[in-house]
């Protein structure tokens, strides 16, 4: 007979498979991240159709970013309590109908509030993409991970602009339809590949004010805060180099074509960023992060000695783009540091400064105007967020 007096063993935890997790997550951070830049090529043909001025029309870029940012304080919170899996899910059915709603204006005014709705809808989808890493992929794993997380977001910008002025002659809207189908695919996808939530190794908030308490004390750690303060300078500048050569580019890049070779000259950059990512993982975050912005920096001052050179340009934005992809996983791993148990909380204020910054980036332009003169102060921006890191993780 079994001797009943020995204890039975504990069953291993199951992870999930990283290969499927990645090939949802990373396709969502994509779709969903590149609404932010998908309208940047359309400006101008949004802003003759409503008859505006471009400037008024970046706007239609900064509501949906606004909003974007703004609503990952409640997406991480939610993630918390209720389980990635099921705010993803839920978050790209609306984003596919939000995203196709933004085809139904008539007026500048309809146009930019649908766009924010689309931002509250897609925010859904970023923080928890983070999270369901956390809770469902084995720890060894996970750096990689929310390396190709990151990089999948800044991938987006490139990804996102070439086709949507590919898709251009079609008219604005279609882009938006386009991207509406993707998220409604997704849908199917993200159910079949993503394990159920009751299988993670996560435990979850009591409540979603519980979840939502960790924001502000979050907050109120000095170092945090200039992190998520070197976070917003990282996309806001990137944001604000893709507008102003878009707005106001040299003659080298007047035609489609010239755009387009200068939006896909930086792809290669994201593409190797997640490799870097792991062979360099033995360099302290804080060096990665503080070295990848100072890089960046130096691109964003050398660019307008290059306006003249479609060549020279390509080769300068494949640079700034290098920095702000290893930037970016450098700087979560330093804010993870930091968050104890409230991941999903600090992933949201990581990814809300971000977009908050992309926002801003925008407006920066309108306000500036100049090629020279805004990518200098560009370049400003981001040599101060590099002294941030460094100052923030002091001690590391």
């Amino acid at each position: 007979m079994p001797d009943t007096d020995v204890p039975a063993r504990p069953a291993a935890h199951s992870w999930a498979s990283p290969a499927r997790t990645l090939a949802i997550l990373v396709t969502s951070g994509v779709v969903g991240v590149g609404q932010t830049y998908s309208v940047i090529p359309l400006l101008p043909a949004i802003a003759d159709e409503f008859g505006m001025s471009t400037s008024a029309a970046t706007w239609m870029s900064t509501g949906f970013s606004l909003t974007f940012a703004l609503s990952f304080l409640l997406a991480g919170p939610l993630a918390d309590r209720f389980g990635p899996r099921r705010v993803i899910l839920i978050g790209f059915v609306a984003a596919a109908a939000t995203t196709v709603a933004v085809t139904l204006a008539s007026t500048p005014g309809a146009a930019v509030a649908l766009r924010c709705v689309q931002g509250a809808a897609v925010a859904m989808l970023v923080p928890t993409g983070f999270a369901y890493v956390t809770a469902h992929l084995e720890p060894g794993r996970r750096p990689v991970a929310f390396s190709a997380l990151a990089s999948a977001g800044i991938a987006s910008a490139v990804v996102l602009q070439v086709a949507a002025q590919l898709l251009a002659p079609l008219g604005w809207r279609a882009v938006f339809l386009a991207s509406g189908g993707a998220f409604a695919g997704l849908v199917g996808l993200a159910a079949t590949l993503l394990r159920p939530d009751s299988q993670g190794a996560t435990p979850r908030a009591e409540s979603v004010v519980s979840a939502l308490a960790a924001v502000p004390k979050l907050l109120g750690r000095p170092r945090l805060l200039g992190l998520y303060l070197a976070t917003a300078a990282l996309l806001g500048a990137f944001v604000i180099v893709y507008t102003v050569v878009e707005l106001a580019g040299p003659a080298a890049v007047d035609s489609p074509g010239a755009m387009l070779a200068l939006r896909a000259s930086a792809l290669p950059a994201v593409l190797v960023a997640p490799l870097l990512t792991g062979v360099m993982s033995a360099i302290p975050a804080r060096v990665r992060a503080t070295a990848s912005l100072a890089v960046a920096a130096v691109a964003a001052l050398l660019l307008p000695s290059a306006s003249g050179d479609v060549v020279a340009l390509g080769a300068l934005l494949f640079v700034f783009v290098g920095g702000v992809a290893l930037g970016s996983p450098g700087l979560v791993a330093s804010i993870h540091g930091r968050a104890g148990g409230s991941v999903g909380a600090a992933t949201a204020l990581y990814t809300a400064s971000l977009f908050l910054g992309a926002s801003v980036g925008p407006q920066v332009v309108a306000a500036l105007g100049g090629f020279t003169p805004t990518l200098l102060a560009t370049g400003g921006i981001l040599a101060v967020a590099a002294g941030l890191v460094w100052v923030s993780t002091r001690g590391d």
